[in-house]
């Protein structure tokens, strides 16, 4: 793996930024909703990771728990907890290539047998092992030509991602104004 991802540790304080709005990735996110959360630094207690839109992330605490995330980078400042393995491919247009390793069973069982702690609930993944998965690298030109299905479908994804989170704000605006009766919709012909 090592010879195609890097791991990226690039630190940012919420404490030096604290009127900063950014794009937040961390596990309740990851596990209420798939969708990072927007908000003010100064509500954020710890260091992050900088994320950018060539990496992808897998979670380190708990690795028996498939956590793996394509941000969407929607904004300038996107950060994720350093619960998160963060990965860049060496390469950018081989980017989801990388992150379909990830999402792969074989790289899902080195994670897991690559952890420390004492209990089930506190496992954590040790980053540097993850570079020593071992796979067999097609030619660049086979990598490529993979990302090129692949990516289209993966954008696809994340902009259904987007909509969908647009759907929902609507939805939750509009729902209490219908049921109180403040917006009549009953002369709407469908």
């Amino acid at each position: 793996m090592g010879q195609i991802a890097e791991l990226k540790t690039d630190s940012w304080s919420p404490a030096k930024n604290p009127d900063v709005m950014v794009e937040h990735y961390s596990i309740p996110a990851f596990d209420e909703q798939h969708y990072p959360v927007f908000e003010i630094a100064a509500g954020i207690k710890s260091n992050k990771y900088i994320l950018n839109s060539n990496s992808v992330m897998i979670s380190k605490l708990n690795p028996d728990t498939k956590r793996i995330w394509r941000p969407l980078c929607l904004s300038a400042h996107s950060v994720c907890s350093t619960e998160f393995i963060v990965y860049e491919a060496k390469k950018q247009e081989q980017r989801d290539y990388i992150y379909s390793i990830l999402d792969s069973t074989p790289f899902l069982n080195h994670l897991c047998s690559h952890t420390t702690g004492s209990t089930n609930s506190r496992q954590r993944a040790t980053p540097k092992s993850t570079l020593d998965f071992t796979l067999c690298l097609p030619p660049d030109s086979i990598i490529e030509d993979f990302c090129q299905i692949v990516t289209p479908m993966y954008d696809l994804i994340a902009s259904n991602i987007v909509e969908n989170q647009s759907l929902a704000k609507t939805r939750d605006s509009l729902l209490p104004r219908l049921m109180s009766g403040e917006l009549d919709v009953s002369n709407i012909q469908i």
